[in-house]
């Protein structure tokens, strides 16, 4: 019983050092003031912009906001891979029409290590604004 109970408290606690990440539904937008503020910017006057810009939310975390550049393309989140020296978020591009005019997705992370990187699963990087 002792192994038993010495095993789950093993795997508790290397699963809570993992890295957390989640997409962020965009219709919540709205309870990160900043970043809301960031998306309606992107709609109205970077419509070309495709990228991403990092914002600072509760607790340290962070919310990084990607965007297409144009409003035949979705993305998707794929993964988040981290050394030490390097935090790289890789999304999938989707050829679709949206009613966006610069499409985004909402990515949020626990923590970034080192350098941030956004690719598509080309390796292409999006550029940080």
């Amino acid at each position: 019983m002792k192994k038993w109970l010495m095993l789950a408290v093993m795997v508790f606690v290397l699963s809570a050092c993992g890295n957390t990440t989640w997409v962020l539904e965009k219709e919540r937008v709205g309870e990160v003031g900043e970043v809301a503020s960031y998306v309606n910017h992107l709609q109205l006057s970077l419509p070309d912009f495709r990228g991403y810009s990092v914002f600072t939310i509760s607790e340290g975390k962070k919310m990084v906001v990607v965007s297409t550049g144009t409003s035949n393309q979705t993305l998707e989140f794929v993964e988040l891979e981290t050394t030490k020296e390097r935090t790289t978020i890789t999304v999938t591009e989707k050829q679709e029409e949206t009613d966006e005019t610069n499409p985004y997705i909402l990515i949020g992370v626990s923590k970034i290590k080192g350098e941030l990187v956004v690719v598509n699963e080309d390796g292409e990087e999006f550029a940080e604004k």
